[in-house]
């Protein structure tokens, strides 16, 4: 018990400096514009309300997207603060910013297309998928994309819409290493950590090894309530050679469901939207998705010890 309140602390502080640092390199203005924009603009919308952030922005403006980073920069100001107001309310909030775009042709590509590196790209900290599926919902409503423009985004709408926070994330088939076959909801535990990899993946070696070794991990998988495990990690093999698969066994601890997709549904049939490896989502005591795709193990690490607060 105090060694994993002393765990929670660290591994809070921890996060809490990521996030501190993250802030500040969005915060950092590297342009070497002479623009006044740069400075008195965004000075005035850290005093001003959210809702009304882009009030004296001129989204007729072309010149000012290349003249300058005070766009982008205000761009990130703008997202990072949208955690001032409920998801609902941010998710409007950005449906009104991207109709505001649709005045000119230029400045709505710009916009998409900074949206879409923010809140889609695997490696942006601002990355949020309830706000880039406002984003795709109201630009796919555009004059502006037609025809083969029309496919990337319909084709990310349709797999972000997959496995959604809060909803129960979909039931998988997987074979053991014994030739048992399992499935994901027949998994029982308070909580699941759900990884997805590919053994010839260099970034999920890394990853596994990080899991292999946490602290927090070790101790929530060896916990109990009644019969009942509070952690399992099911870790499913989504690509790749079988055997490999198999020879890749010696990695994972006996405490971990080690399982491979045979059927090769993940993949073919999309049942989860794996637009990288690894991936995870931690799922609760229905299988609901309560965390999915984080960008660092010390998000998963900290929301499992905020969940489970009573260990």
């Amino acid at each position: 018990m105090k060694v994993l309140c002393l765990l929670r602390l660290v591994i809070s502080l921890k996060y809490t400096v990521i996030l501190l640092l993250v802030g500040s390199f969005y915060s950092c203005n590297c342009t070497g514009g002479s623009s006044n924009f740069n400075v008195t603009a965004v000075q005035r919308k850290e005093n001003m309300s959210i809702d009304h952030f882009w009030d004296e922005y001129d989204f007729t403006d072309t010149v000012r997207l290349s003249s300058s980073g005070g766009t982008e920069k205000m761009l990130v100001d703008y997202l990072i603060r949208l955690s001032e107001l409920t998801e609902e309310r941010a998710c409007e909030s950005i449906r009104e910013l991207v109709m505001k775009t649709k005045v000119n042709g230029m400045v709505n590509h710009w916009f998409l297309q900074r949206l879409e590196h923010h809140l889609y790209e695997s490696d942006s900290p601002l990355r949020n998928d309830n706000y880039y599926i406002s984003v795709l919902e109201e630009a796919l409503a555009s004059e502006y994309l037609s025809g083969m423009m029309r496919v990337r985004p319909l084709h990310q709408l349709k797999m972000l819409q997959k496995n959604r926070i809060g909803a129960k994330a979909a039931n998988i088939t997987f074979i053991l290493p014994t030739g048992e076959i399992r499935n994901l909801w027949d998994v029982p535990a308070k909580y699941t950590l759900l990884l997805f990899y590919s053994p010839d993946c260099m970034h999920c070696r890394k990853y596994i090894q990080e899991l292999f070794e946490s602290p927090v991990i070790n101790a929530l998988l060896q916990h109990r309530e009644g019969s009942l495990p509070r952690l399992a990690l099911v870790a499913v093999c989504a690509e790749g050679d079988m055997d490999v698969w198999k020879e890749y066994q010696g990695h994972f601890p006996s405490t971990w469901v080690s399982g491979y997709d045979e059927k090769k549904e993940l993949i073919e049939k999309e049942v989860y939207f794996l637009r990288f490896f690894p991936s995870i989502y931690l799922l609760g005591d229905d299988k609901q998705v309560l965390l999915k795709e984080p960008y660092s193990m010390s998000r998963v690490t900290n929301c499992l010890l905020n969940e489970c607060d009573n260990i």
